[in-house]
């Protein structure tokens, strides 16, 4: 039972390295199996196709992250009280997920940004669909969630702003480390996090 999870997790790891680094089209099923020592029965034994391979990993990737999301809401309106949470604990419920999934090196956080990046500009109709399905409980929740501490707001403004602070997510996650002229002060993770986070919620609270 062990091996049969290893070869799976391996499987899935090879994946989404080689999905990251040279796309979904670019990678063959004869790559995966080549750089994970593994045959074709074991691609087809524990995920049928190719399509199905790159949605085994899009929902490991998504789907821990958005019910990690979730929770963090769940959480925050549980203690707020009649007023709500207040906007910025909801942009960290968003935003602070996401940095602690891939956090353990700045290679697997490039690897997880880079990934998530490739389905996003290369999608088939079966990526966008899956996409959709992972997002549309969060999205619904977030749009709650803002919208009581925005009254002023409309659902259509709260959807452009919520689909900014996405993109500055994903750019941020993927490029934190690059392009940092020499005068600017550093900043640890935690800094950055922080800043992200008043950024997104100036951005929500501008006219």
């Amino acid at each position: 039972m062990k091996s049969r999870k290893d070869t799976r997790s391996r499987i899935l790891d090879v994946a989404e390295a080689l999905f990251s680094e040279h796309g979904l089209e670019r990678v063959s099923v004869r790559d995966i199996t080549k750089k994970a020592r593994v045959n074709l029965a074991a691609i087809n034994y524990h995920f049928g196709t190719k399509e199905d391979l790159i949605a085994a990993v899009i929902e490991r990737q998504v789907q821990p992250v958005n019910d990690a999301r979730l929770a963090a809401l769940e959480e925050l309106q549980a203690t707020a009280g009649k007023r709500g949470p207040k906007l910025e604990s909801i942009l960290e419920a968003f935003i602070r997920p996401a940095v602690q999934s891939c956090a353990d090196s700045a290679v697997e956080q490039t690897r997880c940004s880079k990934f998530f990046g490739r389905c996003l500009s290369e999608p088939s109709p079966e990526v966008e669909n899956l996409l959709k399905k992972l997002f549309e409980p969060l999205v619904d929740r977030m749009g709650e969630a803002l919208k009581r501490a925005l009254p002023r707001l409309s659902r259509t403004d709260i959807f452009w702003r919520m689909k900014f602070t996405y993109g500055a997510l994903h750019h941020w996650l993927l490029t934190k480390d690059k392009w940092l002229p020499d005068w600017v002060e550093d900043a640890d993770l935690e800094e950055q996090v922080q800043k992200l986070i008043a950024f997104a919620a100036a951005g929500f609270r501008a006219a």
